[in-house]
């Protein structure tokens, strides 16, 4: 029982060690970092202020 709870534990130590790599190269990688659009709102125009230009 014993030997079992060491590879598990090993086994578990071993996957986060792989997920910690596969984290790092997404994440801390600045040429693919992808950048997101930036708007500006245009205001419309009240017919109002149309009618008295």
């Amino acid at each position: 029982m014993l030997k079992g709870l060491i590879v598990c534990f090993a086994v578990l130590f071993v996957q986060l060690a792989v997920l910690h790599v596969i984290d790092a190269r997404l994440y801390n990688s600045p040429h693919d970092a992808r950048q997101t659009a930036v708007t500006t709102v245009t205001p419309h125009k009240n017919e109002k202020d149309e009618e008295e230009a």
